[in-house]
């Protein structure tokens, strides 16, 4: 059986920096699919806040430009997608300021909401500290059983994490779950870590031997990184060009 590493091939598309906006946004070169029948972009952003969005779009053209970091003039975009803020993230944070009664925090349709008095088997923390203690009376709502429960009946396990004011949450097994968050206005949500793949066909392209790109455009507050990963073979196992590689069978 040959090694993943021998069925596909790997990149670096764009290395971690600070998105922009307007377009054109940031570029990653051009990689040709002449021995490659498909390819997928794996796009990793941080730092989004409530509304805020990242547009992603792979770029084909019949030659290769070069281009990095600049408008990619004469392609036509070939697979989109949209990151938005606080929606199927895969880490996120909840700042508290001053909760009041009744407020709420709603992770993937579970609704915890704050009381004076905590009742967790109930969903309720309390918001009778500051809001450090609140934030640690929210965190452990979340992780107590309860919570736990209506989270997995809901789609996944989520661990929520205190520091001062701030609950971090992030899915209890790595690359299984999503979040989507919504709160009250003293809980200020924000995206630490979302994910978009696009992926493209040979078939789908002007041509076989085309060369194919992303493009990134988002708010200049936020951070991307790409890998990509070219498949499906034509000429036999892949060559990585790498500056280091260990394989253990």
């Amino acid at each position: 059986m040959r090694l993943l590493t021998e069925e596909c091939k790997v990149d670096a598309a764009i290395e971690y920096q600070a998105l922009a906006t307007p377009a054109p946004g940031i570029s990653s070169r051009y990689f040709k699919l002449d021995r490659w029948c498909k390819a997928v972009f794996a796009v990793i952003v941080d730092t989004l806040a409530a509304a805020e969005t990242v547009i992603c779009e792979v770029w084909e053209d019949l030659v290769n430009t070069g281009a990095t970091g600049a408008a990619i003039g004469g392609a036509t975009p070939t697979a989109t997608a949209t990151i938005t803020a606080n929606t199927n993230a895969t880490v996120l944070t909840a700042t508290l300021l001053a909760v009041a009664v009744d407020d709420t925090i709603t992770i993937n349709g579970v609704v915890f909401t704050a009381a004076a008095v905590a009742d967790h088997p109930n969903l309720v923390f309390s918001q009778a500290g500051d809001d450090t203690a609140d934030a640690l009376d929210l965190a452990t709502c979340i992780n107590a059983a309860a919570g736990q429960a209506a989270l997995v009946a809901a789609g996944g396990a989520i661990t929520a994490a205190p520091a001062l004011a701030v609950v971090t949450l992030t899915a209890s097994e790595a690359g299984e779950v999503v979040m989507t968050v919504v709160a009250s206005a003293t809980m200020t949500i924000a995206t630490v870590q979302a994910v978009a793949l696009l992926e493209v066909e040979d078939t789908a392209l002007s041509a076989a031997d085309s060369w194919v790109a992303i493009n990134l455009v988002g708010p200049a507050t936020a951070n991307a990184a790409v890998a990509l990963v070219r498949g499906g073979s034509r000429y036999g196992p892949a060559g990585q060009h790498v500056a280091a590689t260990d394989t253990d069978e």
